[in-house]
């Protein structure tokens, strides 16, 4: 996996040449209803799952795919991945080929992602149940590896309905250290609305899965839900919703499933539906409604997939999800169950985003992005307390020293009133302006001085401020807005004040004084010298290279890049957090903006 975009856990990756999130149609090679070659040329499907036992025991279509190989067969030149007949098994008992036969059947017959063959779940299995098929499914996945070839192997995370025994299955599973994780024995939770619990299974997974691997969500299903599991990473889906839904004359829609025969008016656009109307669809001859229908219904797969990937660009994944879980009370469960898992979540989310902070509702202010606001905001001990509209200051006659304002995310320093998120977000109440009676105030200048140390307090640690502002202060302004632009201490240009979230970006004599200040590993990404010196000419860091770094680093912070003597090598924009840099063997982790060379300790711009 090369990581390319992210919102928090949402991501974009590219992954054997697809991108995800990416949707896999099932196809079903005795009954195909939108030839792979379409679903490729006029849909955009790059990737689909077939079922490699079906094609075992169908002697003709056992025949071709070992000599033609799936890809041909199939007419798809995309990714191909197969399924094992688990399902089947579970479902039947008479699947009569062996775990070994099958992953060499799908490593012959040319299938990029072949799948061991696991032992399914119930929801109504015992515990002891669910560790005995576990712990069999590992015992399978090690003889699989054996025979994969260079087939990319998937070794499915079992574990029903209990979140601990999903976590021993994560856990056991990334030991064995397989190139592909499936989240698996979701589709009976899925068709009983239990989305709280799917939610709870992949984020088990998560939690301990390398992150660098893929995580597919098996029988994803519904359209509606693809927001919630791409919030938490998922990267793939399948889904044979898009023909079993037509066959019952259903039409997927983002906000849920209607019925043909209740339909008037078609409530969203789709291409397949264009040219009809409801009443058209219900007096075609069977076959040629249910290829409309599946058609219709993969499309509207297809494009939920692409709004979530807009989302994740525009990083606004949470918001986006916050207002698709109220499309269905089970949802907003799910989402609210998401939520208690925020701690988890915090590590993977940014201090600011290209968006505003939007309130869509009360589970807004519990999002992990909050509560990492709330962590930094503790270390500011403030006695004057103020109600302003903003801007802030702009607000007050005098300004009052050591006061904060009463906001929705708690009291903030009134020194940040331009840093993301309190100056950058929309709320459906109004403003009020109350302004207690004060004893001390600031002139303009000690303000400024107060605001600069607050924000690096606030952006990196409690003594930021003091570190990097210490000696004679020269404080730059925009002539057009008259905010801080630049800071410059001791003739030295230590920062720049962002215009769009009013958050530090560090200079070299900023990240020079930093690294004397805090001790390693603080704000520190090691690498090896091989990077080393790259990293010194201006280079990114990649992830490969990383030796270690400071827990503590989230998604966009500022970070210096030092080598293992902790000399400092350069400075730039983390892209994963700590965790992620260590996992991936891929893809930029560190996008430097200024290197120092190690001979002449000099500034090298990229």
């Amino acid at each position: 996996m090369e990581l390319k975009h992210r919102d928090g856990l949402a991501r974009i990756c590219k992954f054997r040449g697809v991108e995800t999130p990416n949707l896999m149609p099932v196809v079903n090679p005795n009954k195909i209803v939108i030839s792979p070659r379409d679903m490729y040329e006029r849909f955009g499907v790059n990737a689909l799952i077939t079922n490699s036992y079906i094609i075992w025991k169908t002697p003709r279509l056992r025949e071709r795919a070992l000599k033609e190989g799936l890809h041909n067969m199939l007419d798809f030149p995309g990714l191909i991945m197969t399924d094992s007949g688990t399902f089947q098994q579970h479902v039947y008992g008479d699947v009569e080929v062996t775990n070994k036969q099958i992953v060499e059947f799908q490593r012959d017959i040319g299938s990029d992602i072949g799948t061991m063959l696991d032992v399914f779940t119930e929801p109504h299995y015992t515990e002891e149940e669910v560790k005995n098929a576990i712990d069999e499914t590992a015992r399978r996945g090690k003889e699989a590896k054996k025979y994969k070839g260079n087939m990319l192997l998937a070794g499915p995370i079992q574990g029903s309905i209990y979140p601990k025994l999903r976590a021993y299955a994560s856990k056991l599973m990334n030991r064995i250290d397989f190139d592909y994780y499936p989240i698996g024995g979701v589709v009976p939770l899925m068709e009983e609305y239990r989305y709280a619990e799917v939610v709870e299974a992949i984020i088990m997974a998560k939690k301990y899965l390398d992150p660098s691997k893929p995580v597919h969500l098996f029988g994803a299903g519904h359209p509606m839900f693809f927001p919630l599991a791409a919030l938490l990473g998922v990267d793939f889906f399948d889904s044979a919703a898009y023909i079993k839904y037509a066959r019952d004359n259903r039409l997927l829609f983002p906000q849920g499933t209607m019925y043909l025969k209740e339909i008037k008016y078609f409530p969203y656009y789709s291409p397949a539906l264009e040219n009809y109307t409801p009443e058209d669809l219900r007096a075609m001859p069977e076959e040629k409604r249910t290829k409309i229908l599946a058609e219709h219904n993969l499309y509207m797969s297809m494009e939920e997939i692409n709004r979530i990937k807009e989302a994740i660009i525009e990083e606004r994944i949470w918001e986006y999800a916050e207002i698709r879980a109220r499309q269905h009370p089970q949802l907003l469960r799910a989402y609210r169950k998401i939520l208690k898992h925020r701690r988890f979540l915090e590590k993977f989310e940014p201090k600011s985003r290209k968006n505003a902070f939007f309130y869509t509702g009360e589970e807004s202010m519990q999002r992990p992005f909050v509560l990492g606001i709330k962590r930094r905001l503790r270390q500011f001990d403030r006695h004057v307390i103020l109600e302003l509209p903003r801007p802030w200051s702009a607000n007050l006659e005098t300004i009052p020293k050591d006061a904060a304002v009463n906001t929705p995310f708690g009291l903030v320093p009134l020194e940040l009133e331009d840093s993301y998120p309190f100056a950058q977000s929309e709320f459906p109440w109004e403003e009020r302006k109350i302004v207690p009676e004060f004893k001390e105030i600031m002139s303009a200048k000690e303000f400024d001085i107060a605001k600069i140390k607050s924000i690096a307090d606030y952006q990196f640690a409690k003594g930021a401020g003091d570190a990097l502002f210490e000696g004679e202060i020269k404080i730059i302004k925009s002539k057009n807005t008259g905010k801080i632009r630049n800071v410059v201490v001791d003739g030295e240009h230590i920062a720049s004040l962002r215009a769009e979230d009013g958050l530090f970006t560090l200079k070299l004599a900023g990240a020079k004084r930093l690294h004397r200040a805090f001790a390693f590993h603080k704000f520190r990404v090691i690498v090896n010298e091989d990077s080393a010196q790259f990293n010194r000419q201006g280079k990114n860091v990649f992830s490969k290279f990383v030796m270690g770094c400071d827990d503590s680093i989230r998604p966009g912070d500022e970070v210096l890049v030092v080598d293992r003597e902790d000399n400092l090598v350069a400075i730039g924009k983390a892209i994963m957090n700590c965790w992620e840099m260590k996992k991936f063997s891929k893809g930029m982790c560190v996008k430097v903006r200024e290197g120092v060379e190690h001979e002449k300790s000099r500034l090298v711009k990229k």
